[in-house]
């Protein structure tokens, strides 16, 4: 069974219908979505999202705000030009061998799975060889939110070669 198709109100056209019609919308969002990357911008009416706050966990007291996260419904054509800039830059990344050899966050064929059994096998085989292993773990998962951007963007510059309407 396939995951249900989600639509948001910023749509004009629900989702399962813009699926129906694939064939006939397709080369007009194509169009959309290789001028939004062409020019490195979107169109206005694709940057508004509709902020729902849902509780982190069940059970947790809803009347404390920070027991809540953001969750943003984003329109379709936003989430297909998102889709693609993260595609083309994924591939970037892998083609030019920029990756970190053992990262596994946002990377196909790898999660927190391969993550773990390189743990382990780190671990044995530091055991096999009578040396000691200590781990360190830290929460990153709000780690974006203190990222200072001007850095980020020298960064991507000059690490990464990113540049242009690209970096822009």
């Amino acid at each position: 069974m396939s995951a249900p198709i989600k639509s948001c109100s910023l749509d004009p056209v629900p989702t399962f219908l813009v699926r129906e019609l694939i064939d006939v919308l397709l080369p007009h969002i194509t169009l959309m979505v290789n001028a939004s990357l062409a020019h490195g911008r979107l169109p206005a009416s694709q940057k508004c999202a509709i902020v729902t706050p849902l509780l982190k966990k069940p059970g947790l007291d809803s009347t404390d705000m920070n027991n809540f996260r953001p969750v943003s419904n984003l329109s379709f054509v936003s989430k297909v030009v998102e889709r693609a800039v993260a595609s083309q830059l994924n591939k970037y990344l892998a083609d030019n061998d920029l990756l970190p050899r053992c990262q596994s966050a946002y990377r196909k064929g790898h999660s927190t799975e391969t993550a773990l059994l390189r743990v382990w096998s780190d671990m044995l085989m530091a055991a096999n060889e009578r040396r000691l292993t200590l781990l360190c773990m830290l929460d990153m998962s709000a780690a974006f939110d203190c990222v200072d951007h001007s850095i980020l963007l020298h960064r991507l510059q000059v690490g990464v070669g990113i540049t242009g309407v690209v970096l822009d």
